[in-house]
């Protein structure tokens, strides 16, 4: 299965840590290997074949560009680069971002000279370590020498991704003026998580391992500690569970924690003192659940890390949320993009100007 998969007018984009990641934890064909989680760094020819096809397979359009991300990825299988001259002789135009400079002379490809390929020295996160190296990083390198650069100046993983989640998550938001009791005030919009995760799984899986990535480099010195990945709902239980299979980290369930609260006796019993916890949820609209989850779990006694979630809104500026309190996410429904996606809150309070 393909999760990474991004089309555009201009290119097909494929991430290929991410589909490594896939490929090696859920396939069938590796249900008896010990799974690595996000910690896997070396490209197997069998994912790089996997994605060939589904783009020989799937591509109605004859989209000739594609990209390639090779973010994360340490180390290739010797003569992976058959596989990849695959699309080069079929007459496809390829580029392939956050590449190392090493993992090029593996390809074989150093000797290409395009002006449009761009080299810098970078601190770069090892996955396995988690220690900072220096590494030399071609943020791109084309695979082909005409002028054809096909992509936008500021292009980035991260605003391509920010589009694709923008498009397909404005179809599961519904008009719905109605009170939020547990924050006191009104939403104008409802979105439909629980729909959105059950009919974009492709997707979704897609922001989980991107989610596991920044939880990794957020808490990377607490990682090895072995945090607990607490969810308080059914949705976030599904988030969670793929989390824990990422990061190798274990769960507590923490249910009926929501806008009406019913709270089971001897807490004391699922949270121990000695241990750190990284509260897991879908959606953080105000974030009064997961004040309520903090609160619990510190006054057993445990340390409270942070909070995730694939989606946030942010009402406050940056500069005036203490870190502590941020909540770290996929999406943000922010001032850039709420008006579009028509979700406003407001309360019953009168505005200063009109």
């Amino acid at each position: 299965m393909i999760v990474s998969k991004i089309t555009t007018d201009n290119f097909i984009y494929y991430d290929l840590h991410c589909e490594e990641v896939v490929a090696s934890n859920f396939s069938y064909e590796n249900i008896y290997s010990v799974s690595q989680g996000i910690y896997i760094d070396r490209l197997q020819t069998s994912t790089l074949k996997n994605i060939i096809d589904d783009l020989l397979a799937t591509n109605p359009s004859n989209q000739k560009k594609v990209i390639l991300s090779f973010k994360y990825i340490n180390a290739i299988q010797q003569n992976i680069n058959q596989t990849l001259n695959i699309l080069i002789t079929k007459g496809y135009k390829v580029l392939l971002t956050n590449i190392q400079e090493d993992v090029v002379e593996d390809l074989g490809y150093k000797e290409i000279n395009n002006k449009d390929s761009v080299s810098y020295n970078k601190i770069y996160i090892d996955n396995i370590t988690k220690l900072e190296v220096k590494r030399n990083i071609y943020n791109k390198f084309y695979l082909f020498e005409d002028s054809d650069n096909f992509i936008e100046e500021d292009f980035s993983d991260k605003i391509l991704f920010d589009k694709e989640f923008k498009f397909k998550i404005k179809q599961y938001i519904e008009s719905e003026n109605s009170p939020h009791t547990s924050s006191f005030v009104y939403l104008t919009s409802f979105v439909d998580i629980k729909k959105f995760i059950s009919f974009e799984k492709k997707l979704i899986l897609y922001s989980i391992y991107l989610l596991a990535q920044k939880i990794n480099y957020e808490w990377k010195t607490d990682i090895d500690k072995n945090p607990i990945l607490v969810c308080q709902s059914l949705n976030s239980s599904y988030i969670v569970s793929i989390l824990s299979n990422l990061l190798k980290l274990d769960i507590l369930i923490l249910d009926k924690i929501g806008p009406i609260n019913k709270l089971y006796n001897r807490l004391d019993k699922n949270i121990s003192q000695s241990r750190k916890y990284i509260v897991v949820s879908d959606m953080v609209c105000l974030g009064t659940e997961v004040k309520i989850v903090k609160n619990l779990i510190e006054f057993i006694g445990g340390k409270y890390l942070g909070n995730v979630s694939l989606i946030k809104t942010e009402t406050l500026k940056k500069s005036d949320i203490l870190k502590k309190d941020a909540t770290i996410a996929i999406f943000s429904i922010d001032k850039s993009n709420n008006k579009d996606l028509n979700f406003y809150i407001t309360t019953e309070l009168e505005v200063p100007y009109e």
